[in-house]
């Protein structure tokens, strides 16, 4: 049985969620234009980057 609480936690947790991944759209959707008309000259996937700054490769 689901108590008040919990609800109000799931709730919580779905609209923290919900406004993260909303903000996050915009960039997702740059990258992805940016990809597709080819006006970079390195792969624009966020994880990409982080680890050649880390591992200090660069193109």
């Amino acid at each position: 049985m689901m108590t008040l609480g919990r609800v109000a936690r799931c709730l919580t947790v779905g609209f923290v969620l919900a406004v993260i991944g909303i903000g996050l759209l915009p960039f997702l959707l740059v990258f992805m234009l940016i990809d597709v008309n080819g006006l970079t000259e390195f792969d624009p996937t966020p994880v990409y980057t982080m680890v050649s700054k880390f591992i200090g490769v660069g193109k």
